[in-house]
């Protein structure tokens, strides 16, 4: 089952385990442009001191065409725009983990990104009978399919009805 962008829909409650298949792909329907005063207050309270995501011209000198968005806040968005559709119902803390995260291309103010996972794997939970793995790919992308971000995750999803 694929979802197309003129197709993209938020799932009403979430997705729940058996709503999930190997193969599957949801295009997640929001995107978010990205400002330079939203990226600076990230990046600042995080207390990441590369000038690079705050100071445009020490960017310009190291040879970007403006400030760069901090790769962990071009995460941060990418990941929350999947989460009603494959996080939504996860079983306690969820987050199982994430086994490769790339920051392929950087981000710039003024930038859409946009997000869509791939299924990889549907595994049963082998501890209870409530719940399972969900093994997911996702790219964030800016218009056009150009690919910023890519990384994995494992969910642990409930079942309906648990």
């Amino acid at each position: 089952m694929t979802e197309t962008p003129d197709t993209r829909a938020a799932a009403p409650r979430g997705r729940f385990y058996e709503d999930f298949a190997v193969g599957q792909i949801i295009a997640h329907p929001r995107g978010r442009t990205v400002e330079a005063g939203d990226a600076i207050l990230f990046t600042t309270s995080m207390m990441n001191t590369n000038p690079l995501y705050f100071n445009a011209h020490r960017a310009r000198e190291a040879g970007h065409p403006a400030m760069v968005i901090d790769p962990l806040y071009v995460w941060n968005i990418v990941f929350g725009m999947t989460v009603e559709d494959l996080s939504f119902n996860v079983f306690g803390a969820g987050n199982l983990g994430y086994p490769t995260i790339e920051f392929v291309k950087a981000v710039y103010p003024g930038d859409t990104l946009y997000a869509e996972s791939e299924v990889l794997d549907v595994t049963p939970w082998k501890k209870r009978d409530d719940c399972g793995v969900v093994h997911v790919r996702t790219i964030g992308t800016r218009p056009g399919g150009d690919v910023v971000l890519r990384y994995e995750r494992k969910i642990l999803v409930k079942k309906r009805g648990a």
